[in-house]
Order: C-alpha cells, then structure tokens, then sequence
C-alpha cells in the first residue's frame, strides 16, 4: 500500500473524521459503479456502499492492519452486493443495460440519429454475443470504467487475462460490426445519407 494511504488510514483509525471523508471521496463513486453492476438498483447500490463505509468506520481500528485497501474495499463491496440479492431476492433480476455511447451529435439531423441507433443497437449485439467472462470483463472496463487491476481483484482473476478478455472483446465487437455493415444494403443506406 501507498505510504500516503497507510498515513490515511492511521488517521482514519484514530477517529480523524477528516481523512475518512477523502477515503469517501476516493472511493465511493468506483464502489457504487460495483454494487451497481452486481445489484442493479441505484437506491440498493447506494445503500451498500454507505453500509461498507458506515462498517468500515466502526472497524476503524483494524485499518492499519489492511494490506491492499483496493482489494479489500471492492471485495467487501462485493460480498456486501450479494448478500443483498440474497436477502431481496434480487437474483432473478431483470439486468440493466449498461452500455450507452454517443457516436453522432448532430441531433438536429433525423437520418444521422437513425443511424446513431441502429448502430448503437448492433454494438449491443456484438456485445450480448460475447462470451459471458467476456462481456462481464468489457462491462466493468467499457460502462464502469474500472482499471484492469480492480476488475482482476472483483472477479479473482489474473490482470493478464482481465486484458486478454479486453482485447478479444474489442476484437470481437469490431468484426461482428464490420460484417454486418458490410452487407450491400446497410453500406447503400450509410452511402446515401453522406453523399
């Protein structure tokens, strides 16, 4: 761990209210994007992050004697989302979709916003076609903007293959577009709107 974040939590420790708000800071948007993923549900992420916070300041004592606070907040984030699900019932939940990117700003411009759409939609495809290891690493990168070290520690895999699984899906996505776009009408249709 970082000297300035041992120094943190030493503060923390001691009851520095101060420095357990800049640990908030740091941390709170990247455990929610986390919960979120597993929960699905704005209010119930929230609510997770703040339990593991609120424990975490109860156990302020023990947080000198934490190795890797990156690890072990996104694992308590973790394990603190599925106890939700557990006790709500929540795992037959209908996901959401959480992949959404602007390509075209013309919005005043009705055929480019078509083609924004459907464009949009055939990335999501090549996305649903991706192998379910797959498509969980390029969500939590692509949609959560996670680092490849926090999506390795969240799903207990190796940061080498958080980044094979990056690499095959942007490979992946980028060959389902390109065949599908390379069908004669599709081509004719993107044609005609741009010249």
């Amino acid at each position: 761990m970082e000297r300035s974040y041992e120094i943190l939590l030493a503060k923390i420790a001691e009851g520095d209210e101060k420095a357990f708000h800049q640990i908030w800071d740091i941390y709170y948007l990247k455990l929610f994007r986390v919960a979120l993923y597993f929960i699905r549900s704005k209010e119930l992420s929230e609510e997770v992050v703040s339990d593991i916070f609120f424990i975490l300041w109860q156990k302020r004592n023990m947080l000198p004697k934490i190795d890797d606070l990156d690890k072990y907040l996104y694992v308590a984030v973790k394990n603190q989302a599925l106890q939700y699900l557990r006790k709500q019932g929540l795992q037959n939940k209908e996901p959401i979709d959480l992949y959404t990117v602007e390509f075209f700003h013309d919005n005043d411009n009705p055929e480019l916003q078509f083609l924004n759409n459907e464009f949009q939609a055939l990335v999501q495809k090549a996305i649903d076609s991706l192998p379910d290891k797959c498509k969980e690493v390029f969500r939590l990168h692509f949609s959560e903007k996670l680092k490849q070290r926090e999506i390795a520690v969240l799903l207990d895999i190796s940061e080498k293959t958080v980044g094979i699984h990056i690499m095959n899906a942007y490979k992946r996505i980028s060959q389902y577009v390109n065949h599908e776009y390379s069908k004669d009408e599709k081509i004719k249709r993107m044609l005609c709107i741009f010249f």
